[in-house]
């Protein structure tokens, strides 16, 4: 008995096996961004001892749920909590090994009840030739080892050897999955040999079929055998079939972007007459016979669909096992018995005073003012050009204006006022709003009216003094003009070191090389301005094309009718003669005239398509006052000045006035409110929830932990301190230049209700968890000011851990129900719960290092407030790495990734090294423990 309750029922065990299980996924997401999935999952998932750790983690999870006696104790929300887990995993080992998934290609106008395994095989399929007979064997291929198996043909026993799986390149350099086979009697010289020659031990090359198509077989034989080999699905027939009747792609207007994509099949089952029709699209499956059809992908050309397909016979007690998860979660943030509602009123015992440590996000802060201009930036210096820059400031601000609210179509082939446009293509290439001294909407004009002149203007932003020596300007300049880019005759310059720099891998890219990329980039945005291209502003006249054109394109789409020609043309005429005489002349009714009729043009051609005024107004808004770049300072600034205060009161030993903190909670709640609104007009502005892709979710976090200070710990001047810093800094991450600040459409999966509750939720807890690395960092620095003449400290720290553990609770329950959330979105979008996709693992690894800090205080340490805090900075690392880590510098299929590992930024390893250095200084002074709650 004790035996086992060592090995299930041990605390201290529970955590390393949990450590254990957070380091393998970890390594695995590693392995499979470096090898691909066969190696992580022959290295890792796929493994014995990897089902041993869960088989583990289950009898233990099920050992201490029994001799805690969370029953006798009316811990009844605990108690639904981790027994919630035990259903999830069994209901997951239920699907696991009871389960089957596969894909269906239907080519339209046919049918097929064929499934095709999503597990690869090795298919081996044997005819004796003496008495025509055909027999086969299936092997599951879950290892890229070297693998040696026993099988039988025709009563005879043969040795399959798989050997070399893995990748290779053929003659082009192109990678392929192949691997060695070799089949050998078990006993020698059983018929085996053709005419006297021993072939037992050649070795034949498979390669392997994609998922999903039919397996290639290779012939190989063996005197009076014949075997054929295949690497690739194992086929599974269904009682029925499915008939694609048609399959239909719908695209963003002008673009080849998908936006929704359906097959409208029917079932063909000879049980029952008749055939049942149904539609299958993203996030709607049909059910049928015990399996779920889902959207998964198409064939190249758009002439079939490919379902997804699925068996799972657990998703009912996995889905009981969510439930009980949510009302767990929710239940013990009220249970007065549980650990939250305790710390709850530990804290309104106590009177606390504040810190904040804005130290290790001084480089942060600096960074995004490091290449601004200075204010004195002198334009060049030819005397027309500065008179045309100053009549373009002087003459053409209510024209500017007004065509800024111009409806253009984007190359994703989303409507918007052509601001956007201008702000994102200036803003790019210049690095900064206001250059010159113009608007972005008056560079944009005087670029596309003024071509010639612009191409000499030093606007072009880099930031290597390499690359200007190459362009031969002064290495000391910031800018450069287009023309600079060029020779005399022509060529382009940085041609070359561009190919170089973009053959590299993302993590050899050094300075230079990210300069040549961006300053080309800035250079492709420039030609584009320059030569109208940008302007689709003139909406296709052909019926059923909802494109928009540039003029040309226009010009060369028109259905040739004279009217709409010569329409088209005066335009264009009336445009570029009236700019350039309102900027000579100040005269501009020529050129309203001309942007009144093409206004008129795009509601009579392109109607379907308009967006209301109220749109374009709010979207100008949002880009006139960057709303989200501008709240980042005031929300440190705000910070850090309650910080000082705070500090002279620790070091005075009295509390902060209340009315002081009352203001800064007005001040932080003005921001809060400002940041909400914001998101709203985002939300308004794009018609889908502003969390979809990574700048939209970095404002997200940072709005939760805004929300956390202001609603959750208003009442802590050290916790509204904290949150206050955190959203702003997190802001000023959102706008240093890396994200892409774009209001963009939504790909297919993402059109669905679960993104604004599993993206919502899951993103939400980076927020509480963000504030519980700050609040950590600032209980350390307390722990180095401890002294016997300020015993006030002690108090100060054990608030503060309360908070942090509440803060903490919170975040790690809403990580989970955000995490279980994404499965069954995942399940009923496309078949899957878990794809151990690195996003979702590592979500998951982050989930275990919380559970781990949270369980740290049933090992009775003696200094459990300095652990606490430690581990509390130490385990936002894995949230760094589910966020930043897994988007930036590993490849998946979530809608963040880049797609190709990139270099770890320099100061993630500062930061890790400051969070070291504190925890060190704070280790001095470590001993203190937390009463009982």
């Amino acid at each position: 008995m004790k035996a086992l309750k060592l090995l299930f029922a041990n605390m201290p065990l529970v955590l390393i096996l949990m450590a254990l299980y957070a380091t393998a996924c970890g390594v695995a997401t590693f392995i499979e961004s470096a090898h691909g999935s066969p190696a992580a999952r022959a290295s890792v998932y796929g493994t014995w001892w990897f089902e041993v750790l869960h088989l583990w983690l289950l009898l233990s999870l099920i050992g201490c749920f029994v001799l805690s006696k969370a029953w006798q104790r009316k811990k009844y929300a605990s108690l639904v909590l981790h027994f919630s887990f035990i259903i999830i995993i069994l209901g997951a080992g239920i699907t696991r090994y009871f389960g089957f998934e596969g894909i269906m290609p239907i080519q339209e106008r046919t049918s097929s009840n064929v499934i095709f395994s999503s597990e690869p095989y090795v298919l081996l399929q044997g005819f004796e030739r003496a008495s025509q007979n055909i027999e086969g064997v299936e092997i599951a291929l879950s290892s890229t080892k070297s693998r040696t198996y026993p099988v039988t043909f025709f009563g005879k026993e043969f040795v399959l050897t798989l050997q070399n799986i893995g990748e290779r390149k053929n003659e082009f350099g192109m990678p392929y999955q192949a691997l060695d086979l070799s089949l050998k009697p078990a006993k020698p010289n059983e018929g085996t040999q053709d005419k006297g020659t021993q072939d037992s031990d050649k070795l034949t090359q498979i390669t392997q079929s994609q998922l999903g198509d039919m397996p290639s077989f290779t012939r190989i034989d063996k005197g009076e055998y014949v075997f054929f080999a295949a690497w690739g699905s194992r086929a599974h027939t269904l009682p029925f079939s499915i008939y694609l009747e048609d399959f239909v792609l719908d695209r963003y207007p002008g673009s080849d972007a998908p936006s929704s994509y359906a097959s409208f099949v029917q079932v063909q089952d000879p049980s029952i007459e008749g055939s049942q029709e149904a539609v299958i699209f993203m996030n709607n499956v049909l059910d049928y016979g015990g399996y779920r059809f889902f959207q998964s992908s198409y064939f190249p050309d758009e002439s079939g669909t490919i379902l997804s397909v699925n068996n799972d016979p657990g998703k009912i007690p996995t889905y009981v096992g969510y439930a009980l998860l949510i009302i767990g979660c929710v239940w013990l943030l009220f249970d007065k018995n549980g650990r939250f509602v305790s710390l709850s009123r530990f804290v309104r015992s106590k009177s606390l005073v504040a810190l904040m440590a804005f130290s290790v996000y001084g480089a942060l802060f600096q960074a995004s003012y490091a290449d601004e201009p200075s204010e004195d930036f002198t334009p060049p210096t030819t005397e027309e050009v500065q008179t045309l820059i100053a009549n373009i400031k002087a003459n053409s601000s209510e024209f500017s204006a007004a065509f800024a609210a111009l409806l253009v179509q984007d190359s994703g082939g989303r409507i918007k006022p052509l601001d956007t446009i201008a702000s994102e293509y200036i803003h790019k290439i210049t690095g900064r709003d206001g250059f010159l001294g113009l608007s972005n909407m008056q560079m944009f004009l005087g670029i596309t009216m003024y071509p010639e002149y612009f191409r000499h203007i030093k606007m072009i932003k880099t930031k290597s003094p390499r690359l200007r020596e190459i362009l031969g300007v002064d290495s000391e300049q910031k800018y450069i003009a287009a023309i600079d880019a060029y020779t005399k005759e022509g060529g382009y310059i940085l041609r070359n070191y561009v190919e170089a720099a973009n053959q590299k891998p993302l993590k050899n890219q050094d300075v230079f090389d990210k300069d040549v990329i961006e300053v080309n980039e800035r250079l492709y945005l420039f030609g584009l301005i320059y030569s109208g291209q940008t302007l689709r502003v003139f909406p296709s006249t052909q019926e059923g094309d909802s494109t928009w054109h540039d003029i040309q394109g226009a010009l060369h789409a028109s259905t040739g009718d004279e009217g709409e020609l010569k329409e088209l043309l005066w335009i264009v005429s009336a445009l570029s003669h009236g700019f350039v005489s309102g900027v000579q002349k100040n005269e501009w009714k020529l050129a309203f005239e001309g942007l009144d009729k093409l206004q008129a043009y795009q509601k009579s051609h392109g109607s379907e398509l308009i967006i209301s005024s109220n749109k374009v107004k709010a979207e100008i808004w949002l880009n006139k006052s960057r709303i989200f770049e501008k709240l980042a300072y005031p929300y440190v600034l705000i910070g850090a000045l309650l910080f000082v205060l705070v500090l002279f009161a620790i070091i005075a030993g009295k509390p902060l006035s209340v009315w002081v903190s009352r203001l800064f909670w007005i001040l932080i709640g003005l921001c809060f409110v400002l940041h909400t609104l914001g998101l709203g007009v985002r939300w308004y502005v794009s018609g889908h929830a502003p969390w979809s892709n990574a700048y939209e979710s970095m404002l997200y976090i940072a709005w939760a932990g805004a929300l956390a200070g202001v609603v959750c710990f208003r009442k802590s001047s050290l916790a509204l301190c904290a949150a206050s810093f955190l959203a702003g800094i997190t802001l000023i991450v959102a706008n240093l230049g890396d994200m892409n600040p774009q209001i963009g459409n939504l790909v297919p999966v993402l059109k669905s209700y679960w993104l604004n509750i599993h993206v919502s939720v899951i993103t939400a807890s980076y927020g509480f968890l963000g504030l519980c690395f700050v609040l950590g960092c600032i209980s350390l620095l307390l722990f180095i000011l401890r002294s016997p003449k300020r015993a006030h400290i002690d108090d100060s720290i054990l608030s503060l851990s309360a908070i942090n553990e509440m803060s903490m609770i919170l975040g790690l329950f809403l990580l989970t129900v955000g995490n279980f959330l994404g499965a069954i979105w995942a399940n009923e979008s496309w078949g899957r719960y878990w794809g151990w996709d690195p996003k979702e693992t590592w979500a998951l690894i982050s989930i275990g290092v919380y559970a781990i800090i949270l369980h740290l205080r049933f090992l009775g340490l003696k200094n459990l407030p300095f652990v606490f805090s430690s581990a509390s900075a130490l385990g936002f690392l894995s949230v760094l790495m589910t966020y930043f880590g897994v988007n930036y510098f590993l490849t998946g299929m979530h809608s963040y990734a880049s797609g190709e590992a990139g270099q770890i930024p320099w100061y993630i390893y500062c930061l890790v090294a400051g969070i070291l250095a504190l925890i060190i200084a704070a280790s001095f002074k470590r001993v203190l423990q937390m009463p009982k709650l």
